[in-house]
């Protein structure tokens, strides 16, 4: 899909894609919460991992944190740099761009990642923001000097 129409995405749209992309990422945190599971069996055992779990003992800690935010950072960094869309954006027809309309910059996707950690805890309203921005950008777009652009629909094949 080129990026021809330079439209901005709506609201909804990210959104959406937001809803999908959540719940792939969902699915690479359970698999990394398995993982660390495996190996705190490994290392304690599981009759002593048990005991320890009831005694109030977290299977998290900072390490593990961590490593989740890095896993969620992985996820976006790699698709917004390598083509502009991550999987939910691309079901609906969304990209992000920098300034100047190409793929961002590893260092554009780190500090749109982070921008958008409390755009998004603070109930959304980093990304309500592109509703009353005169370009509709959001947080995320105004601190990565990028935008979400909505893509046309591919030509039907005949």
């Amino acid at each position: 899909m080129e990026a021809t129409n330079l439209t901005p995405a709506p609201v909804w749209r990210r959104a959406a894609a937001m809803l999908y992309d959540s719940l792939l990422i969902l699915a690479l945190l359970f698999m990394a919460g398995f993982i660390n599971l495996f190996i705190q069996i490994q290392i304690f055992g599981d009759e002593q991992l048990k005991t320890m779990t009831e005694e109030g003992y977290q299977l998290g800690g900072p390490f593990f944190y961590a490593a989740l935010l890095v896993i969620i950072y992985g996820f976006f960094g790699f698709f917004w740099t390598r083509s502009g869309q991550t999987l939910g954006m691309q079901a609906w027809r969304i990209k992000v761009v920098s300034s100047n309309n190409h793929l961002i910059s590893p260092w554009q996707s780190v500090i749109r990642f982070l921008t958008a950690i409390p755009s998004l805890s603070l109930a959304g309203i980093g990304i309500l923001w592109a509703l009353i921005d005169h370009k509709r950008r959001s947080w995320q777009d105004l601190a990565s000097s990028s935008r979400v652009i909505l893509l046309e629909k591919p030509a039907k094949k005949a």
